[in-house]
Formats: C-alpha cells, structure tokens, sequence
C-alpha cells in the first residue's frame, strides 16, 4: 500500500490515464453487452406424447410407455429416460447431452418409433424438440355466428388455418387447444341382446376390431419397397348399421 501512494503521488498523470481507460473500457462494455428476455438455449431434451383412449396408467406404462422408453434408450448420445403415464395419456422425456445435434436426434427418434406407432394401438404419438424460445406468444380464438356445428369450426382450424400459420417464418408450433370432435354414441338394448345371445362386451369388441388400420408388413419390387395397410376405418353411419356383429346357426 506505501508504494502504491508514493507511485500515484509521484507519477499523477500517469494514474488519471489508468483511470480513465479502466473507465472508459467498461463504457464501452457495458453499451455493447448484449441483454435478451429469452436467452437462444440449446436445450438437448425430446418430448415424446402418446396418447391411447381411456386407458389406465398402469395399462399405458406396460404397453406403452416401457417399450418406448427401451426404444429411445438405444439412440445415440441419449443419457436418461424418463416418463410420467396418465389416464389415457403418457410422456416420455429423452435427454440427451450437449453435444448431441438434435436436428439429426429428432429425425432418428421418429424413424425409431414409426414401426412402433404403426403396429400398435396407439391413437397418436407425437416427438418434439422442447424450446425455451417456442413459448406461446399469440392465442387465437376462433368463432362463427352462422355456424353452431362445433366440429365443423375444428375441421376449418386443423385443415386451414393451422397449416397456414405453421408455414409462416419464424413459427415454430401451432397447438389447437379446446376443440370439440364429432362422437357416435351406440345405445344398447339388455333384453335384445339377451335375446340374440350377445353382450355389450362382445358388440365393442366386435366395433372396435372393425374399426381399424393393420400394418401388413412390405413388398419389395424392382427396386421399390411398397408399404402394406388394410384401411378398415368406418367413414359414415352407413358403415355401422352395416355392421354383422355376429353369426348363428339355427337351433343355437
């Protein structure tokens, strides 16, 4: 500390130039640091949402949930899996570390599970790439004065104006929230059945295994590989008073 005061005390001019430069060096720094409400972080996570009727959450962990997690475990630079299963409703997050691309992690994960989302029962299974910068920003509500068919006003958001939002620069998510889709609701009579020898556990299987898309496997054919799918969806009501739920034989 002495030869610090004797030093300023004998070269003063040299001191105040110290000083200043320390001074104006961190003007300078301060008006050139950069300061942002939403930091660009590269956050090495994949959600993965499966969602599967009604089901219990032990049912959507067992079928589900266990061997997606086996799935995502396997790729590449992957260093945990984890998961929370719900009622009909299960997600799955794969981390990664830091030095995974995850442009190139996202598209071998969808490659990874798109047998698995073809051969099972499961109704929609969705990847994503969790953004800190992909927070919603702008909410829509969609309304007609003419048109009380709710579901007709979700055809209009998925088909129109979703996939023009979604082409937009800078847009990273379009998420319809609150929609409303169509139901048949089939009513049962206990004495009718009874009397046909039938349940009301047999006529939903019966529904259920009609209404529904196989996977048939491949067929590979000069050169080109053909993908095989037996669509058995029904497309109008039509389809199900068509429906044969079961045969019998005279005297049965």
């Amino acid at each position: 500390m002495h030869k610090l005061a004797r030093f300023s005390v004998n070269y003063p001019t040299t001191v105040i130039m110290m000083v200043l430069a320390i001074l104006l060096l961190g003007y300078i720094s301060l008006t050139r640091l950069g300061v942002d409400l939403l930091p660009d972080l590269n956050n090495p996570r994949l959600f993965i949402d499966v969602k599967a009727g009604d089901r219990p959450p032990l049912e959507m962990e067992h079928d589900f949930v266990e061997p997606i997690e086996a799935l995502a475990a396997r790729q590449h630079k992957v260093q945990n899996v984890s998961s929370i299963s719900r009622v009909g409703r299960a997600q799955i997050v794969v981390e990664y570390s830091f030095s995974a691309d995850m442009d190139e992690a996202l598209l071998d994960l969808n490659r990874a599970l798109a047998d698995f989302s073809a051969n099972s029962d499961v109704d929609e299974l969705t990847v994503s790439q969790h953004d800190p910068n992909a927070a919603p920003i702008l909410l829509l509500a969609l309304s007609h004065e003419e048109i009380d068919d709710l579901n007709e006003l979700r055809k209009t958001a998925e088909t129109v104006i979703r996939n023009d939002l979604i082409r937009l620069e800078g847009v990273a998510a379009v998420e319809i929230v609150g929609a409303r889709r169509a139901e048949v609701e089939i009513s049962t009579d206990a004495y009718t059945l009874q009397a046909y020898g039938l349940t009301a556990d047999q006529l939903a299987t019966r529904i259920e295994s009609y209404n529904r898309s196989i996977s048939g496997g491949s067929i590979v054919e000069m050169g080109l590989k053909y993908l095989i799918k037996g669509v058995g969806e029904f497309s109008d009501l039509d389809d199900l008073r068509n429906l044969i739920v079961a045969y019998k034989t005279e005297g049965s």
